[in-house]
This record gives C-alpha cells, structure tokens and sequence, in this order.
C-alpha cells in the first residue's frame, strides 16, 4: 500500500512510497530536500541512509541497526530489585507506626522476589521470549532488554512510594481516604502477577492454533483465582472486601488492554513498556468505575465511600479516556481516511479532484463526529462535576492572573520555537537526530519547570489536556487526515528514531507523560513532583549529549557510557540546587548535604515554597 504524498515526500512524481517508509530519507537534515550529511555533525554509531530513492530489493533500515535482545545486566535488576526492598522497608516503618496491620510490605516483598526467580531462572540462553501469551514476537519492538523486570515491579514501586507519601501527612489523614491509595496499591500487586503468569505461560505452556480471545479468557480466569487465593491468604485485605464486581471489571479491562495494545499496536513497545501502560490505563479506567458506581449507587463499596476525587481529576479521566474513545468510536471513517491516501497516484490521475472531494468529506466527517463526542463526554463530566464543564474550564483557566500570565507564556515560547524551526528549514542548516530531539528536552524546563512552582494544581490540568491534544494529532497523521495529516507527519519524521518502528510516533508522547507523571501523583514534595522534569529536560539531555561527544568507557553489556550517566548526575544533583536556591522563601544557600538529601529522600515539603 502507498500513500499519495508525492507532492511534499518525494521528488519524482513517478515514484510512490509509503509516506511511513519515506519519512526516513531525510533523517538527518532540517532540510525537506535531503541535503547531504558530513560525518562528524552525526551521531556517532548512527547508520546513514541513502539519500536518493531506493525502491529496489534493497530494504530502507530505519536508523539504527536492530539491536540483539538480551537479557537484562543483573546490575539492572538489582537496582530495582533494591529499589522495590527498599519501598517495602519504608511501607513496614509507615505501617507499624500507624497501626494499621496491612500486609501491603509483604506483598511488594513477594512480588519482588516472584519477579527475580521467574526472570532469572526462566532464561535458558541470551534471547527474549517474554511476551503476553497467545502473541508472537512480531508484536514487539525489539531492544537491548524486553523490560520484563521493569514492566513488572515499576507500578507497584510507584504506588508503595504513593501510600508511603500519604501515611506521612499525619496532620492531614483525616481528610484522605487512604483505603484508596491502599486499595490501587493491591491492585498495582495483582496486575504485576499478571504479567508473572503472562512470563510463565508464554515460556512453558503453548498450545498450537489457540486463539487470542481464548488466550485472554483464560488468562483473566487465571488472575482472578490468583486475586482469591491471595485474599484467603489475607495478602490482599481490601480486595477481599470489595464486591465481584469490582475484581471482574479490573481484571478484564486489563486483559483487554494487555492484547489489544499487543496487536493494535505491533512494534511500538517492548513487552515491559505495554505493561507499563496497560497497567497505567487500568488505573484511570478503574477510578472512573468507581466514581461511577458511587455516583448512581450500582454496587455498594464501603471501602471506598469517603473517596471523593477532585474536579481537576475528573477532568483527566475524561480528556485521556475519552481520546481513546473517539478512535474507537470514529475508527470506521479513520481507517477509510488512510484507505483513501493509499491508494496509488497513477491509478487516480484522472479521477483527483473526486479523491480529494472524498478526503475533504471524510475529514468533515470526522470533525462531526469529534464534535458530537466530545458534547456527550462533557455531558458525562458534568454529571459529576453538577457545573458545566466548558464554562469550567474556562473559568478555571483566567481564574487568577498567574494562570492567564502562564497561557501567554506557553504559547510565546511555542511560537518561538516555531518559528525558529522554520527559520532552520529555510536555511537548511544540518544538525544531528540527537541535537534535534535534545531541543525538546531543554524546551519542557523553560516551559514546564515555571508552570508548576507557580501553578501546580493548573500544571496537573495542562498535561492532561496536552496528553489528549498529541493522541488527537496523532489520530490526524497515521491516518492521514486531510489536510493536516500529511504536515503532522513531516514535521515529526525529523526526529524519528528506532524506537518509533510501530505504526505510531511516541517520542513525543514519552516525553509529555515522563515529565507529567510525577506531577500526576501529586506528592507532598516539590522535588518529588519536578523529578521527571529535571530527569528528561535535564539530566537525560545532558548525558546523552556528552555521552555521544565525550563517553568512552561503557557499561558491560550496554550501549550507555559511564561520562554520560556522571553528567547525568551532576546536572540533575546542579537542577535540584537551582530550584531550592531560586524558590526557596528564605533565599538561603542551602548546603551541598541538604540538597543530597533533598534529591535521596524528597522531604521538600509544598510549604517551603511560595
């Protein structure tokens, strides 16, 4: 299949290609035309690809070669095995002070050790063979490791350093229910042994010709009777108090987003990285079950009576979920705008003007359908909020002149860059995959790091709407939406890299959420919160710059240098130092022993700051 593009992907009119195989000529230049590359303005390592178009037997890689899928370093796994101990120790000191009698320390501890064994003891030579079971390794992306370990033990960590957070505020307790917290803690528990029977099954049960929706069934069966062999256990005591209903409904959204993401979006992850979202999607999916219920009395929770999420919150669930609703929702006319865009250009020569008169209303179509979708789901949000969602918003966003004075900003500086990315393809000026992504890097601390300090319940509201905002954009380019497809894609294609070889573009979807999720948990600790920031805008950037100019020495069985995880620190450790010397209320220099401390244990409280 190939897409009508011609005009703006490639200089012959003749020739025809995938505009998602095209997009990688010109990998290396600002320049549309695919102006050449010298050797030392490149990454190094980095494959350049030709320049003129080669549509023999000769197949276009993408940018770097495939890697060889290994096995994680059991450096790697130890520091996140540690990580999970650690959080765990933490939990039993919270819990004994407490007096709350929960067996929530326990249950990371075992995971954890689950985790270990199965990964460890599962591998009988160096190549991957995790993955959901009932799927082939066609749906993955390959990479040095699958992240089985991470995908695994990532959310429980979180959620454990969650509660650990909240049991803290003995002064506010009252006004938290913290059997919910508790309550997506066990859950985070029972997803994480679901990944384990996914790691076990797919290695040692295989049953030839077995479909996939048999494959989930039997999968979600499988976690349920681990959910009541856990509470009998008294693993899982809130869970053994919360109705059928609830453990249903988990289970099978989950299984549910598990396969669909595996075949929907084949390349685009690596088995660890869809746990991780699976299990991050559940999480919204489950909360608004919950508030649902709660709000039309459907099934009785006593457990979870007092939770009563904020109206900011609600607008998340409603913004993210609801995206993944509309192109659910629109995907018959989606699928036809992409059908459309392939099809040849030599076959349609005479007949354009009615492709195009067909494009136009296909793309029409969808702004009707979008608009009617997005009325019910605000309609859905003002049943919870008994206000008027869009006058809500608005209201919310000019309530105070901070806000206003952050909106001005925002879009100045996204002119700005603009602009200047304009001016560097007129120009054609070369710079290298790396300098170019790095751009954006540096860009989420002039934007993200004033909004938050100065807004942070406004900064919470402001990713959500972004997240939503690029799921839309994306819906417009891989389906080729006109008219704005075609430029969506070109504009991203300069920044493409391998981990982009599924059907859609995440680089920039990874870097919004790395720097909102931190944010999104609304910890008691401005460090805490700005860590995703400072890690991707900063110490990211940083470390991969000088690791690509000055690294020599590498980690034993990675492509990471050891300059470059030192520079890493340095200005991550420098960033942290900033923020508590800039925004600090009594002005004083605090010593290079507090900041350590600061950064290590994230006892920065919201009151030291204005």
């Amino acid at each position: 299949m190939v897409f009508d593009f011609s005009s703006g992907l490639s200089s012959s009119t003749n020739r025809h290609c995938n505009f998602l195989v095209e997009r990688k000529k010109n990998l290396f230049s600002f320049s549309p035309t695919g102006s050449s590359t010298s050797e030392e303005e490149i990454d190094p390592g980095v494959e350049i690809l030709p320049q003129k178009n080669d549509f023999g037997n000769k197949k276009m890689s993408n940018f770097f070669p495939s890697p060889i899928p290994i096995t994680a370093s059991v450096f790697e796994r130890g520091v996140i095995f540690a990580i999970s101990l650690y959080a765990s120790i933490r939990l039993v000191r919270i819990l004994a002070a407490n007096d709350v009698g929960r067996m929530e320390s326990l249950d990371l501890i075992l995971l954890a050790i689950w985790t270990w064994c199965v990964y460890s003891f599962d591998f009988k030579d160096e190549k991957l063979s995790h993955m959901i079971w009932g799927t082939d390794e066609k749906c993955y992306r390959n990479d040095v490791d699958d992240g089985a370990f991470y995908g695994t033990l990532l959310i429980p960590t979180v959620a454990a350093a969650k509660l650990v957070d909240i049991h803290r505020l003995t002064n506010v307790q009252d006004d938290i229910n913290i059997e919910f917290f508790e309550a997506n803690f066990e859950l985070c528990i029972v997803m994480g042994c679901g990944i384990l029977i996914h790691m076990f099954m797919s290695k040692h049960v295989n049953l030839p010709n077995m479909s996939v929706i048999w494959a989930m069934s039997i999968a979600t069966i499988l976690s349920i009777i681990l959910i009541f062999s856990m509470a009998k256990l008294g693993l899982l005591p809130l869970f053994e108090k919360f109705p059928w209903q609830h453990i249903l409904f988990s289970q099978i959204f989950y299984q549910t987003s598990l396969y669909s993401i595996a075949l929907l979006l084949k390349k685009n992850f690596t088995f660890g990285e869809l746990a991780v979202v699976a299990q991050a999607i559940t999480l919204l999916a489950v909360e608004l079950w919950v508030i649902t219920v709660k709000k039309f009395r459907l099934v009785k929770i006593p457990s979870l009576n007092q939770h009563f999420p904020s109206d900011i919150t609600i607008f998340q669930i409603g913004l993210i979920l609801g995206m993944f609703f509309i192109g659910i929702i629109l995907s018959p006319l989606l699928i036809h705008s992409r059908n459309l865009a392939q099809r040849p250009a030599w076959k349609i020569k005479r007949k354009r003007v009615f492709q195009n008169n067909g494009r136009k209303w296909t793309s029409f179509a969808l702004l009707v359908g979008t608009s009617l979708i997005v009325a019910f789901i605000g309609h859905c949000i003002q049943l919870f909020l008994s206000e008027n969602p869009y006058f809500w918003i608005l209201n919310y966003a000019f309530k105070t002149p901070t806000r206003i004075f952050l909106c001005l900003y925002w879009i100045t500086i996204i002119i700005i860059s603009i602009l200047l990315f304009t001016h560097i393809l007129q120009t054609r000026r070369i710079y290298s995959l790396n300098t170019k992504r790095k751009y954006f890097h540096f860009l989420t601390i002039i934007m993200f790091i004033p909004g938050y300090l100065l807004e942070p319940e406004f900064m919470h509201l402001a990713f959500s709407v972004a997240l939503s905002t690029f799921i839309f954009l994306e819906y417009l380019r891989y389906f080729a939406v006109y008219p704005l497809g075609k430029n969506i894609h070109i504009f991203l294609s300069e920044f493409l890299d391998n981990r982009d070889s599924g059907p859609c573009i995440l680089s920039h979807l990874y870097l919004l959420i790395g720097c909102a999720a931190c944010i999104w948990m609304q910890g008691t600790s401005v460090l805490a919160n700005i860590s995703g920031i400072l890690t991707l805008g900063l110490g990211d950037a940083m470390a991969s710059i000088i690791g690509k100019r000055y690294g020599r020495k590498r980690w034993p069985g990675t492509t990471k240098t050891i300059e470059g995880s030192i520079a890493f620190i340095i200005f991550h450790l420098l960033g942290a130092f900033v923020v508590t010397r800039l925004w600090s209320k009594n002005n004083l220099l605090p010593g290079i022993e507090e900041v350590f401390k600061l950064v290590l244990n994230s006892d920065l409280n919201r009151e030291n700051f204005p």
